[in-house]
């Protein structure tokens, strides 16, 4: 957009993390004229959300080495205001004006702005239970989250803890629980944990979950909690969708992990578009419906590089990547955001399970010719030690022999593997293309023919000989 850096002009950015301080850094690069103010409704900035469970494990032992940059350096070396505790509660586009509801004393302001990012971020969704606030139940999104949890634990010794949601978050939270002597039962709404994933990777994961002390209810949601005289939960009704009837756990904790939306309810009653999980939709450029105002991060919706359909795909890459243009943009830049083959992998219990590019079902729905091929192979050479099963879903389009999803577990090379085919997918490489891709490898890190180019190579086969 066109922008003036002799004119002096007020860039307000909503959201103190990994979006809105990469929006704002990238401002300051491109002007050293314009004033930039940062509005975080928490209290910490630049921290690393997905690094909270290894807190409450104890893994990290401090909460500060989570955080990378403090207020104090963006306001001297950046020139950059960062005010916390100032929650943004509504936007009226017109006016330039912004209203806030500040978390010491609940009083409100307006500030006004020439140009606006609102990197807001995420947060829980409703899952309609009501009578659910109490002191042994916990939101699991934030550092103020993970400090109220980890000081009830300290105080409390609670033994057994009811988590709800058996994503990663949920996993991750499972895993560090266990890890400090407390019994996690997972409640997932769905037919099994990670369930995003095809069911013959999950199924993995959830064997050795189990194997290690979770125990998971699958099928099933939360109907209620029961609490006593003190407020504080003491047990939960479970309803089990697929026969229909309520069972009863007890409890120490309660934590709410069953998925999130992007945090737009400030914008009521504008006119800027909202997509799914209320995510704001933007263009390329990453701007709104009104040309001064930008928006980036978990708050937004992003191309689907697989499908081109707006989708809701937060991840962390995402989410710094699409600061930086934001924030560029928005001072006289020219930057395109492509969109997302919704790339993620986790380390937990012992594996590393990951996945780029849409699920069979998802394929199937869109109207693609796909083929799925499942498979497992050896991390390495097997005559070295330490070599380790690695099981990966490929699903491909018959028609154009474009791969449009993958997805993988293991305990070793999960994560290298999965960002070779999020490549493959983002510059449609076919499975052919795969197949013969030049791949290093030596005995102690791969096969001479990597499971990689094996499992396309399979494909190539079932697709020559029809075999479906």
């Amino acid at each position: 957009m066109y922008f003036n850096s002799n004119e002096k002009q007020h860039l307000i950015v909503i959201g103190g993390n990994v979006s809105g301080l990469a929006a704002a850094n990238q401002a300051r690069r491109n002007s050293s004229n314009i004033e930039i103010t940062v509005l975080e409704s928490g209290n910490f900035i630049s921290y690393g959300t997905c690094g909270l469970p290894y807190f409450i494990s104890g893994v990290i032992d401090d909460i500060n080495k989570l955080f990378v940059y403090s207020p104090e350096f963006f306001e001297k070396e950046k020139k950059i205001n960062i005010l916390t505790g100032h929650q943004v509660i509504g936007l009226n586009p017109s006016k330039k004006g912004i209203a806030i509801k500040l978390r010491s004393g609940n009083s409100l302001k307006t500030l006004n702005y020439d140009k606006l990012v609102i990197a807001s971020g995420a947060v829980p969704i409703d899952i309609g239970v009501e009578n659910l606030k109490a002191p042994n139940f916990f939101n699991f999104r934030n550092v103020e989250d993970a400090l109220s949890l980890k000081d009830y634990i300290s105080k409390n010794s609670p033994r057994r803890a009811l988590i709800v949601g058996g994503g990663s978050i949920g996993l991750l939270l499972a895993e560090a629980l266990l890890k400090i002597g407390i019994k996690p039962v997972i409640v997932e709404k769905s037919n099994n944990i990670f369930n995003d994933f095809e069911e013959e990777i999950s199924t993995i994961l959830y064997k050795k979950a189990t194997l290690d002390g979770c125990e998971i209810i699958n099928n099933s949601s939360l109907n209620l909690v029961v609490k006593d005289d003190t407020n504080i939960i003491k047990s939960a009704s479970i309803y089990n969708i697929a026969d229909e009837k309520l069972s009863s756990i007890e409890t120490d904790l309660v934590l709410f992990c069953a998925g999130i939306r992007a945090n737009t309810s400030f914008l009521e009653g504008t006119s800027i578009e909202l997509g799914k999980n209320h995510g704001i939709k933007t263009t390329q450029k990453l701007q709104t419906s009104y040309s001064n105002i930008y928006a980036c991060g978990d708050c937004c919706c992003v191309k689907n590089i697989v499908t081109g359909k707006y989708d809701y795909i937060p991840t962390a890459n995402n989410a710094a990547k699409m600061g930086r243009i934001a924030g560029g943009n928005i001072t006289g830049g020219e930057e395109i955001f492509s969109g997302s083959v919704g790339t993620k992998v986790d380390a937990i219990f012992g594996f590393e399970i990951a996945k780029t590019g849409i699920g069979l079902k998802e394929a199937t729905d869109l109207g693609f010719n796909a083929v799925r091929v499942i498979d497992t192979f050896s991390s390495h050479a097997k005559a070295i030690p330490g070599a380790k099963e690695i099981t990966i879903s490929l699903i491909a389009d018959f028609n154009s022999r474009k791969i449009l999803g993958v997805q993988m577990i293991g305990s070793t090379g999960v994560a290298k593997r999965i960002d070779i085919f999020a490549t493959a997918i983002t510059h449609d490489l076919t499975i052919d293309d795969v197949y013969m891709l030049d791949l290093s490898y030596s005995p102690g890190t791969s096969t001479v023919w990597d499971p990689v180019n094996k499992i396309c190579g399979k494909m190539v086969l079932n697709f020559k000989k029809r075999r479906f």
